[in-house]
């Protein structure tokens, strides 16, 4: 939605902005092309609600405060929550007399949008304009009344208690099957957890219950108990979908479930394994990689990019990227392949699990029964003419072997390896049985990555620490040095002038809010260093000195640490200082 900069100037002096700081925001404007609009909202120069209002103003449709209105859960599921945030649009009353449905929205001016909610309610809609906060704020409605979503599937007998006198004297399976509706249970915690962006479902048998947990932004959190007596059920539901044995309940399997939810095709990884108390699952939500954030938007600074660039397009080497599980080392090699992705161009994988499907690249999926390892798989895969190939991951010496080789015959190779920096990669690599000459000739670039929660948006906070605070509440390597040597590289002299940076520092966090789930934390974003093997480094691999000794020559050609990286970030307010300190663990 496009607002006439030269109205919202005007009302903007009207609410007591001066005309020159009116001015500085213009030009700001310009030299980012962008509008007046976007830099005034990016700024929060004025409160949410008085920016609501004269936007009101201007488009002339009337103003909602969302936050000051009980809306109906009926009404609010109208629109599903996944739509409600990418468009900006909420339902939050119905007038029955006048058979209208109201509609708050970011922009009044989406009528096909609006169309489609008179088509599906068949009422005629009545529009108000809101902010983008509001709307965020209020889906948060939505994760509040999850739990009763869930528990209202099962019959009131069954809902809070384990065992009442109505369920005594019947069969575990007559009750199921009378009174429980497993596969609506069941498709709703996969629709549920699609829709709060959780990344992994775990479905877990405790002594007396079935615990269900999402991972939402990296951390686990409960949804819902349900009484053991259906785990049995949900466990076979899985099965079937996944297309595993309903029969084995003594051994690990592994499959895929592929639906649509809410009209986008989502596929979900699934692994079962056997425990104490019974069967458990875990199933990883695999987003299209058309819908994934991309490189820049992952956390990668403009300088980190263009090293990512410049090595993955040389003809030949191997880049590695390093993490622990979970870290986003995979979506990291395939968005760097979907770069490459072109006709002359032969780009082959071998991967455990096939995560993604891409067009126009060949992806072949390890299997132990026939012998298809990583190792196998890449020597047939060099036959294949390709020009690049990414392996999975790094697990022996053999793969490292056939890789490195692969790299140094006139191949791209790209993989993934278990260490918890990038110059850790070399050691680990040598402990495999590789030696050091062969790495320097073949890796062109090691990226290590983390991934750390964002702060949300609408519950930041500044906070104050001072360097002794620090120091005493972070156990943590020069952190005081570091802070000052990123604020000195990212502050103009003005903005030191105005912070004593010697002994104060500023960082941020959330304070919890409905939109975050009184968490603090939306999204994530990725940590990274980049370690090119220039000259210096080769020569100190070839040595065979420490991890430790080429990451100081590492550092001081060129490299910027995870640490570095993420503390950048924080005092952007991007993150918290605590949330970086968590994941790196320095």
């Amino acid at each position: 939605m496009k607002i006439d900069s030269k109205k919202l100037a005007k009302n903007l002096k009207k609410l007591g902005i001066s005309a020159e700081d009116i001015e500085t925001l213009e030009e700001e404007a310009s030299s980012t092309n962008t509008s007046l609009y976007d830099v005034v909202d990016r700024k929060h120069i004025i409160p949410d609600e008085d920016l609501g209002k004269t936007i009101s103003a201007i488009i002339g449709y009337p103003y909602i405060n969302l936050s000051k209105i009980d809306i109906p859960n009926d009404v609010l599921e109208i629109i599903p929550e996944n739509i409600a945030l990418k468009q900006g649009i909420i339902t939050f009353g119905i007038d029955e007399e006048a058979n209208k449905i109201k509609i708050a929205t970011i922009n009044p001016f989406d009528l096909d949008m609006i169309n489609d909610i008179q088509k599906k309610t068949g009422r005629e809609a009545e529009i108000y304009y809101t902010t983008e906060p509001n709307i965020k704020n209020i889906i948060g409605k939505y994760h509040e009344k999850l739990k009763n979503i869930f528990l209202n599937m099962l019959p009131p007998h069954l809902r809070y208690t384990k065992e009442t006198k109505e369920t005594k004297g019947k069969k575990t399976e007559e009750i199921i099957e009378e009174e429980i509706p497993i596969v609506k249970i069941f498709d709703a915690i996969m629709l549920h957890a699609y829709r709060h962006h959780a990344s992994d479902i775990h479905i877990e048998a405790a002594k007396n219950n079935t615990e269900i947990r999402y991972r939402i932004d990296g951390i686990l959190h409960k949804i819902v108990s349900f009484p053991k007596i259906i785990h049995e059920s949900l466990i076979t539901r899985c099965k079937i979908l996944a297309g595993l044995r309903i029969d084995e309940t003594r051994a690990a399997q592994d499959g895929r479930i592929s639906l649509e939810l809410d009209n986008d095709n989502v596929a979900f990884r699934v692994s079962i394994l056997p425990t104490h108390f019974g069967e458990k699952v875990v199933m990883r939500l695999l987003v299209e990689l058309e819908y994934s954030i991309n490189l820049v938007e992952s956390g990668l600074s403009e300088d980190n990019y263009k090293k990512v660039i410049t090595n993955s397009t040389k003809p030949y080497g191997m880049m590695i990227v390093t993490g622990p599980t979970g870290s986003g080392k995979t979506t990291t090699l395939y968005n760097i392949i979907k770069l490459l992705n072109a006709e002359e161009i032969n780009i082959s994988t071998i991967e455990d699990p096939i995560e993604y499907g891409i067009e126009g690249i060949n992806q072949v999926q390890v299997n132990h029964a026939t012998n298809l390892t990583f190792a196998n798989g890449l020597r047939s895969l060099l036959r294949q003419d390709p020009d690049s190939i990414l392996v999975g991951e790094i697990r022996d010496q053999e793969t490292s072997q056939i890789a490195i080789e692969s790299a140094m015959t006139g191949h791209m190779v790209f993989t993934t390896l278990h260490a918890n920096s990038a110059s850790v990669g070399i050691p680990r690599l040598v402990e495999m049985g590789m030696e050091p000459f062969l790495l320097t000739a073949a890796i062109n670039c090691i990226i290590a990555q983390r991934l750390v929660r964002k702060i949300c948006p609408n519950c930041m906070q500044a906070q104050a620490y001072s360097a002794e605070t620090l120091g005493l509440i972070y156990n943590t390597k020069n952190i005081v040095d570091i802070i000052k040597k990123i604020a000195l590289k990212n502050y103009s002299e003005d903005e030191l002038k105005k912070l004593d940076f010697e002994n104060e520092f500023m960082f941020y966090k959330g304070l919890g809010c409905k939109s975050c789930s009184f968490t603090g934390y939306k999204g994530r974003i990725g940590l990274y260093e980049i370690m090119e093997l220039n000259d210096e480094i080769k020569k100190v691999i070839l040595q065979g000195d420490s991890a430790d000794a080429i990451e100081e020559i590492a550092v001081n050609t060129g490299m910027s640490t995870m640490l570095e990286n993420g503390i950048e970030k924080a005092l952007s307010g991007i993150t918290s200082l605590e949330e970086i300190i968590r994941v790196i663990k320095t």
